[in-house]
């Protein structure tokens, strides 16, 4: 709501302005503060005292697909210390997406699992106040996240925040964050856990509408949490109906309960019938896309799901601002199609844009034609 009304009275740029200048007044102080903590820290290369290295915490609070994109990392630092305990604190929504995880000892709640004081390593993958707050909180020796959203005085090995110019997937952001503790993998594929539970109440779903194994199923996720990410109603109407006329397809509209007006009303458009998964939980969810052979949608985390369990996808962006661009957050791995204007806007920013045309110029032809290329390569 704060968001809107800055927006509706053309005052978002001016708050980005303000807020960098409150990080940096911040920082100062607490620079200024913090200064004998700083002197006495060691900023040495960490991999030199790889054997004293025995407690890794690794920090990624936000969503989905930024938890499915730090997985090569969690890797790397696997591979780089097998012999360490290897702990990630996480939110408890993307819990799931992690649990069978085998490069994981243990994982941390955030606001419920209290953090011990004992670690060696802490790094923080992404940038903030808070998660740099919580590597100085570790007391770990070696400190290592970004400067540039706040908090850079609590870390003993700064990365500079660049993504808006030098412009690198998400992937190979979290890659080059544990790279500076000497972390490295050649296998960047993405991962994601699959449980029993999951995988009974998956195919249970199938069964009580009578999807056959050989049945062509695409999964279909209109909505995004921001609204510049969302792609037209009628657009995914469109393109189901002709998916179901062309091809006999089941259509399976997913959604979370706060999208079910959204997934309601797109099928309200539809001439056919669709099929509705609404609110699932995110274990079932992941299982239920692992079944289908296709995945349309924004970008959201269901399309990073769908890119790690290797299920083709056709993912709709529309603006190509750095922090947004499919350039860093777009389907990881082959096979993937993206659908983007590509307007190049001069000083794009989605939040201070009100005709979205990017998104808006964007044809049901367009994502059709990808979804055909699609569907054709399986040879359907």
């Amino acid at each position: 709501m704060f968001k809107a009304i800055l927006k509706s009275l053309g005052l978002l740029r001016l708050a980005r302005y303000v807020r960098k200048i409150a990080y940096f007044l911040f920082d100062t102080v607490g620079y200024i503060v913090f200064l004998p903590f700083w002197l006495i820290s060691d900023k040495g290369p960490i991999l030199e005292k790889k054997d004293k290295i025995k407690k890794i915490l690794i920090i990624r609070l936000d969503r989905i697909g930024d938890v499915i994109l730090s997985t090569p990392a969690i890797r790397a630092a696997r591979k780089t210390f097998p012999q360490a305990q290897i702990h990630l604190l996480i939110r408890e929504y993307t819990l799931d997406l992690i649990i069978n995880n085998s490069n994981i000892d243990r994982l941390l709640v955030y606001k419920k699992d209290k953090i011990a004081r004992d670690y060696d390593l802490a790094i923080a993958l992404h940038p903030g106040i808070r998660q740099n707050y919580i590597t100085f909180l570790s007391a770990a020796k070696f400190r290592i996240g970004y400067t540039g959203w706040g908090g850079g005085f609590f870390l003993t090995h700064k990365i500079k925040d660049d993504r808006e110019t030098r412009i690198r997937h998400e992937v190979e952001s979290a890659l080059e964050v544990v790279g500076r503790a000497g972390c490295k993998t050649q296998d960047k594929s993405l991962e994601v856990s699959l449980t029993d539970e999951g995988e009974k109440i998956a195919e249970d779903f199938l069964k009580n509408y009578a999807i056959q194994k050989n049945d062509l199923k695409i999964v279909i996720h209109p909505g995004a949490r921001q609204e510049y990410i969302r792609w037209k109603k009628e657009g995914f109407a469109k393109v189901s109906d002709e998916l179901i006329k062309q091809y006999n397809a089941k259509i399976i509209l997913i959604g979370s309960s706060n999208e079910s007006n959204l997934v309601g009303e797109i099928a309200s458009l539809m001439k056919q019938r669709p099929i509705l998964a609404i609110g699932l939980k995110l274990t079932v969810l992941v299982s239920l896309i692992k079944r289908c052979h296709l995945f349309i949608g924004n970008s959201t985390g269901p399309m990073h799901i769908a890119a790690a369990l290797k299920v083709p996808v056709v993912a709709i962006f529309g603006n190509i601002h750095p922090l947004d661009s499919y350039q860093e957050w777009g389907p990881w791995g082959e096979n993937h199609i993206v659908v983007s204007k590509n307007l190049r806007c001069k000083n794009c920013h989605p939040g201070d844009c009100r005709t979205l045309d990017c998104m808006r110029l964007i044809t049901a032809e367009d994502v059709l034609d990808a979804a055909k290329k699609q569907i054709d390569r399986q040879k359907w």
